[in-house]
């Protein structure tokens, strides 16, 4: 079960950079296995992230608290896609971002100083973090970032379903609807025109 787990993180290696056999082991030896129940809380805001976490299996969530202890939802991950706290992993200060788990997990925690130390040696490493930082930090990030701008909320939530599908049956209607930056009334409404 456990190499179905690393097929699944080599399987979405791939779309950045397809590691021969040699390298992939040394990817595997700076990580470890882990479940994670649901409601865990894998970094606060008052510690400093050390890890890249993949998905095998449910749904992270990435969050900023206000200053009145309002959430605001950054991020919704689910299975293939990779979490983290990425400025405090870059600055090695506290992080800004919370990050819990929505649903029972199956995560490959991958130790990012590590990680840092394979990009140094082996410019295979070095290609796919370029691959991965250019897609997910600027294509991806602007994109999401002019939608917030330009489109209405129906069409955010019908890109997000688009981006996420099946999400919405697995997770509280509320945790969408904050991502989205609209309220769960709104968000009822918008389901409800577009399911007539």
């Amino acid at each position: 079960m456990i190499e179905s787990y690393y097929n699944q993180l080599r399987e979405s290696c791939k779309k950045y950079f397809d590691f021969d056999d040699g390298n992939f082991e040394r990817l595997k030896n700076i990580t470890f296995l882990k479940e994670i129940k649901k409601g865990e809380i894998l970094l606060d805001n008052y510690s400093k992230a050390k890890y890249i976490y993949f998905i095998c299996k449910g749904i992270l969530r990435t969050y900023y608290l206000g200053e009145n202890g309002e959430i605001y939802t950054k991020n919704l991950f689910s299975e293939n896609y990779f979490s983290a706290s990425k400025v405090s992993l870059l600055t090695k200060e506290d992080s800004y971002l919370n990050i819990d788990a929505l649903e029972d997990c199956t995560l490959i925690f991958i130790d990012y100083d590590k990680y840092k130390e394979l990009i140094d040696k082996y410019n295979e490493f070095k290609t796919f973090y370029i691959n991965y930082l250019e897609k997910n930090w600027v294509i991806v990030k602007e994109k999401n970032e002019i939608s917030l701008i330009l489109d209405d909320a129906t069409t955010r939530y019908e890109n997000f379903v688009r981006n996420n599908p099946n999400i919405e049956n697995r997770i509280a209607l509320h945790h969408i609807a904050n991502h989205l930056g609209i309220t769960p009334t709104q968000l009822s409404r918008i389901r409800k025109k577009l399911n007539k």
